[in-house]
């Protein structure tokens, strides 16, 4: 919900503003104005990494995904390393207890390597659906209050976050999926783009549209703890989808599953 204010500028700094304003994504100097703000007050940047449900799905060779080795560190010493290289400051891992205690001792409460870490704990609930992603993510409602950025914990990335970040801001859409292609896509979230919009998201579909498939990272508004449902894959996503609220960013930098690199 908006509220209309007034304010009073320098000129110079309206010119400013108002070079901002492309026509296109942002159309007049009000929003201008919402996107500078949103940027300046998010600069400490809050990211999600999404740990949950049984622990057990979690094992790969008797090892959680976080933990499995990538180019001699685990993988969430490489999510956390990227995601500070690109200012996400602080930083919430969402898990099982088991889980979490594993991350910590390799991570710890973050200060050795530059950031704020917040672990919450996911008890069990029934029941269980295929995948309760969006039931985790809700344990964040109410902590977090501006646009933040969310990836599951067995995802490695190198492509630029800034890019996908202000995108994000730019758009009206409640979150932003990172698109990439896959030779298997009817093992993933399978989308249909239009233009910047995500217009059908189909969770392992039986026959697939495309190549184009969800990576497992989004950027996401605080709306999105208000949308029902228990999954984001099968329920959140597909819904935001028909209402033209979901828009992809499509990559061609190295997006992965760590247990598909580390074989």
């Amino acid at each position: 919900m908006k509220e209309k204010i007034s304010i009073t500028l320098d000129k110079n700094l309206i010119a400013e503003i108002d070079s901002f304003v492309d026509g296109f994504r942002i159309r007049n100097r009000s929003q201008a104005i919402e996107f500078l703000l949103r940027k300046s007050v998010s600069e400490r940047k809050t990211a999600v990494i999404l740990a949950g449900g049984p622990e057990e799905k979690l094992k790969v060779r008797g090892i959680y995904k976080p933990l499995l080795e990538y180019e001699g560190k685990a993988a969430i010493e490489h999510i956390v390393k990227n995601l500070r290289k690109y200012r996400f400051g602080e930083i919430y891992i969402i898990g099982r207890k088991r889980v979490l205690s594993d991350i910590f001792k390799v991570l710890g409460d973050g200060s050795d390597f530059g950031v704020e870490l917040k672990y919450i704990e996911e008890k069990p609930e029934k029941p269980v659906t295929k995948q309760d992603t969006a039931r985790t993510l809700k344990l964040l409602n109410g902590r977090i209050k501006k646009p933040f950025l969310c990836l599951y914990c067995d995802v490695l990335f190198d492509f630029d976050l800034h890019a996908l970040w202000n995108f994000h801001l730019k758009t009206a859409s409640i979150a932003t999926l990172v698109v990439k292609t896959s030779p298997q896509p009817h093992k993933w979230g399978n989308i249909e783009l239009e233009g910047e919009s995500i217009v059908e998201f189909v969770e392992k579909p039986k026959k697939a549209k495309n190549y184009l498939v969800f990576s497992g990272i989004f950027a996401a508004s605080p709306e999105i703890f208000s949308q029902s449902g228990n999954s984001l894959e099968y329920e959140v996503f597909p819904r935001l989808a028909k209402k033209r609220m979901l828009a992809g960013y499509v990559i061609s930098g190295f997006c992965e599953h760590v247990d598909k690199l580390s074989l």
